[in-house]
């Protein structure tokens, strides 16, 4: 390799480091369901109280505006449609936030791999002892030393 290239790879390996390394290590610290789980609790927290937003100005509205008599409403109708509503806003913003954090899951995780393997043609990390040494260096910089895919159970 000459040293052209190498000091252009590890110019992208302190670039990493520098803005990306961060996010991911926090990333790389979850499970792929476990991520979804964790940014969707903030999702469905925010989405639900924004429907109740959009439900009390629509009261507002029909008692202010429409000037509907509030003993005369139905309000076995009125909740159904309430509790309908926040479900639907629910599933849809849960739906959303479920893709938006696998894609940003996944995205994390190839950045790992592409920095282990930007790592690996540095000849940083070459032959089994020199692995292992890598491994563990990488373990105590970002926690652990495996990337989990989503496909495979097995850590090692």
């Amino acid at each position: 390799m000459a040293d052209r290239e190498k000091i252009v790879l590890l110019t992208r390996l302190a670039l990493y480091d520098k803005y990306m390394s961060d996010s991911d290590k926090k990333t790389n610290g979850y499970f792929l369901h476990d991520y979804i789980y964790s940014k969707n609790i903030r999702t469905r927290f925010f989405a639900f109280f924004g429907a109740l937003i959009l439900i009390l100005f629509n009261l507002i509205y029909r008692i202010f505006v429409e000037k509907t008599d509030i003993f005369m409403l139905d309000y076995k109708k009125e909740l159904t449609d309430i509790v309908v509503f926040v479900v639907i806003v629910l599933v849809v913003y849960t739906a959303i936030g479920s893709l938006k954090a696998a894609v940003a899951y996944r995205a994390s995780q190839k950045r790992i791999k592409a920095y282990l393997e930007v790592l690996k043609r540095t000849g940083e990390q070459t032959g089994a002892p020199r692995r292992a040494a890598v491994g563990r260096a990488y373990e105590r910089r970002y926690g652990r030393d495996i990337v989990y895919t989503g496909a495979d159970h097995k850590r090692g």
